[in-house]
């Protein structure tokens, strides 16, 4: 019996979620419930718990940094593996948008803002995890890089545009054998992503993706637009428009039966690849040993590490005993790893933090620490008793002590049952106020909340519009109230929660510590007192979120203000900027040097150590351009119109090339980093191979160390006045010496979407190449090909 053959309702079973995490799968052929977990920078708990571990990966702009398809092709398949050892079949990455700008409240979970990167890294990502006999969902399908109302929003975007930058790292994906794609929750045109038949179209008859489409979890609206667009699973469970409404939509004739049975045989080609369809088996694992994951994750991390600049080459930091190492700044102490999105990860060990990475790998030094100054954003309770009740119950059905005071549940809720059921939530903690002053206590949530404080209650939180409820929960929206307290003075806090039925819960409480009066002068007099500075500014928990864009790249005011204190008190000072986007860096001619390590993940603490003492290079080599203000960025004031529409004509140029013939000269552009020796192109030549056209590089590596660099090669088609990322490569090379490189370029390097034709051509004439350093390169070598 074929799929086919199976009845409509049997097959439609099949097109959709049983809960959260897991799809419906097919029995009737052989195929079991398939699990589905987000990332991409880890294994996410299926029930959103925090108590449920997993390896924290470097984000996709630390992977992009480091330009290397080698290394994250590993860093893939050590995902892979262990997806794998924990049962999961497909994990919901990588993200294949593009940050357009560094506003985008994800921007830390994509690759780079040029689509050839993003296309060659995601694909290398794809493949390890692949590798394993786990599934890749790339997502989002497509131009979902605005958080802003994004379930509602609209991209207004000219086709070419389109097609040679949006969809392009997705076409690299299919090319690279994705088993599986994630529909983005805006709409394209007009059409919501997993109704837009023109999208799936391209996506599966133009590429011939034979694999399954997913929606973006509660992103399906339509039973009848969604199927024949082209959807084929609708996540997560209980089924809404698919399943048994898409069963009766087939016996009503508004979709085709055909369309039915292609869904249900993706999702059994699906199963067969994972080694989940009866009879059929997945490829062996390699997993790493202990060590060796350790060693993988602090290599990744190094090697996605920028370094700005280095004045006075401070760096390595000199290492003789005796000397005084000042590690300052917040992030210093508490390291921000990740965003605050719904994939957050809780890594299986406490990170060591880098001023503890500090301090072990300068054991001959005094190495003295101060954050300066405190978190600026919500700080969750370290531990808590949560109480669940369920609808009419006074007692409550289920009491947890847990480490933390933020909650999210699309599932089991302890002690009440499912998110639709409604029920109470009571979180109660004694709070110990460390320093004196006025507190901020935060309270939000998908109901209507109460907080008391010793029993009397000092604010409410109202039950979000229901239409906003995603957007609440992944913001993580609170109201504050001040409390008076001094040093040492405990209380009781206690949240109350009424849940409103719904297909997602969350409950938040937090609190925002004043800054003890003397941490900035403690920093600045640990400054004046060492040989070196380590300064680590940056992000918090709550800086990068889902359905929340930033509105300035500048760093907190309290982390500007001792960002100055400390370089005036030492010229010798290292600012490590701990973020997941670009950072506003007009402060940057103040100290000494900088560096980018981005989110790094679970290694980040001990990688630094490693870089900053000249154990690792800074490998890295920025994805993104840094500007010089955050009006030279593209798209800076675009906003969406009153119709929700955001128009990318007023935008692109997006990426490098917003940056060049004419445009804003960036405070250090894209391709660049400096790395602990220096480079030169030698030379550069190019021949005709068949179709294709080679690319031979000559580099020297002029400096005293050994080390690495990436060649880039950028291309303009007769008539264009900007260049494009079209081809690189990272190269390895002892001091002193040589070493070659050869990039291959397809046709798809000079391939052109032309728009009335509808189909791609490679315009007739001499295309100019570019090889270089970076996209601003001054010692480039040009050479031009007939095409």
């Amino acid at each position: 019996m074929t799929v086919g053959d199976l009845d409509v309702e049997t097959r439609a079973a099949a097109t959709a979620g049983v809960n959260g995490w897991t799809a419906h799968g097919l029995p009737e052929a052989g195929v079991p419930e398939l699990t589905f977990l987000d990332g991409p920078l880890g294994l996410v708990s299926r029930t959103m718990d925090e108590r449920d571990t997993a390896t924290l990966l470097p984000s996709g702009t630390s992977l992009a940094a480091s330009w290397d398809p080698d290394l994250v092709h590993r860093v893939g398949g050590l995902l892979g593996a262990e997806a794998r050892r924990e049962g999961v079949d497909v994990v919901l990455g990588p993200n294949l948008n593009l940050p357009r700008t560094p506003f985008s409240g994800r921007s830390f979970e994509m690759f780079s803002e040029d689509p050839h990167l993003t296309g060659v890294l995601g694909a290398a990502w794809i493949r390890g995890l692949q590798e394993q006999g786990v599934g890749a969902c790339a997502k989002h399908l497509v131009a979902n890089d605005t958080e802003t109302r994004r379930q509602a929003m609209d991209v207004s975007v000219d086709e070419a545009d389109l097609r040679e930058v949006y969809l392009a790292p997705f076409e690299a994906a299919v090319e690279a054998g994705a088993w599986s794609v994630l529909t983005a929750y805006n709409r394209v045109r007009g059409e919501h992503c997993c109704e837009n038949a023109a999208l799936l179209r391209v996506l599966k008859e133009e590429w011939g993706f034979d694999g399954v489409t997913v929606s973006d979890w509660f992103a399906t609206r339509d039973t009848v637009a969604s199927a024949r667009a082209g959807l084929d699973l609708e996540m997560p469970g209980g089924p809404r428009f698919f399943g048994p409404a898409l069963a009766e939509a087939v016996r009503a004739g508004d979709v085709e039966d055909s369309r039915l049975t292609d869904a249900a045989q993706r999702i059994v080609r699906l199963a067969e690849r994972v080694g989940r369809r009866e009879g059929s088996t997945a490829p062996p694992t390699s997993a790493l040993g202990a060590a060796e994951q350790v060693d993988l994750l602090r290599t990744a991390a190094a090697a996605g590490t920028v370094l700005l600049h280095d004045d006075g080459g401070v760096l390595p930091l000199r290492t003789a005993p005796g000397r005084t190492l000042a590690v300052l700044g917040p992030n210093a102490v508490v390291p921000c790893l990740q965003g605050g999105t719904f994939a957050k990860v809780t890594p299986r060990t406490r990170p060591t933090t880098p001023a503890e990475a500090l301090v072990a790998a300068f054991p001959g030094a005094e190495v003295l620490v101060a954050p300066g100054c405190a978190p600026s954003g919500l700080q969750p309770f370290g531990e808590v008793v949560l109480e669940g009740f369920a609808p009419g119950t006074s007692e409550p059905g289920a009491t947890q002590v847990r480490p933390t005071s933020t909650f999210v549940w699309f599932g089991e809720i302890p002690g009440i049952g499912g998110p639709g059921v409604g029920g109470r939530v009571r979180l109660s903690t004694d709070f110990t106020a460390e320093v004196g002053g006025t507190h901020e206590l935060l309270l939000g949530g998908t109901g209507d909340a109460t907080l008391l404080v010793d029993g009397e209650q000092r604010s409410t939180w109202p039950a979000p519009d229901p239409a906003d409820v995603m957007g609440v929960v992944a913001r993580a929206d609170t109201v504050a109230t001040e409390v008076h307290l001094e040093a040492g003075q405990r209380v009781r806090v206690v949240g109350e929660f009424d849940l409103v039925p719904g297909r997602v819960q969350s409950v938040t409480l937090g609190y925002r510590a004043p800054a003890p009066a003397e941490l900035l002068d403690q920093a600045v007099a640990l400054a004046a007192r060492a040989d070196d500075v380590v300064l680590v500014l940056g992000d918090d928990r709550n800086a990068s979120r889902e359905s929340a864009d930033r509105t300035t790249t500048e760093l907190p005011a309290e982390q500007l203000q001792l960002l100055r204190a400390v370089a005036a008190a030492n010229p010798r000072t290292v600012v490590v900027l701990d973020a997941g986007h670009q950072v506003d860096t007009s402060w940057a001619g103040d100290v000494a040097a900088v560096l980018v390590p981005w989110y790094a993940g679970e290694q980040f603490g001990p990688a630094l150590a490693e870089v900053l003492s000249g154990v690792r290079e800074p490998g890295g080599r920025l994805p993104l351009t840094f500007a010089r203000s955050d009006a030279d960025y593209p798209g800076y004031g675009v906003e969406l119109d009153d119709d929700l529409v955001l128009d990318y004509r007023r935008i692109e140029p997006a990426g490098p090339a917003h940056f060049q013939a004419g445009g804003p000269v960036p405070a250090y552009p894209f391709g660049h980093g400096l790395g602990y020796t220096t480079w030169r192109v030698r030379t550069a030549q190019a021949e005709p191979d068949g179709d294709d056209v080679l690319v031979h590089v000559e580099v020297e590596n002029t400096g005293e160390r050994a080390g690495g660099d990436v060649v880039q090669v950028y291309g303009r088609a007769p008539g264009e006045t900007r260049s494009r990322l079209v081809g690189f490569a990272r190269v390895e090379a002892p001091a002193g010496s040589k070493v070659g490189a050869t990039i291959r370029l397809t046709r798809a390097a000079f391939r052109r979407w032309d728009t009335p034709a509808g189909r791609w051509t490679v315009p007739g004439g001499a295309h100019l190449l570019t090889v270089a350093r970076s996209a601003a390169d001054q010692h480039a070598h040009e050479m031009k090909v007939q095409r």
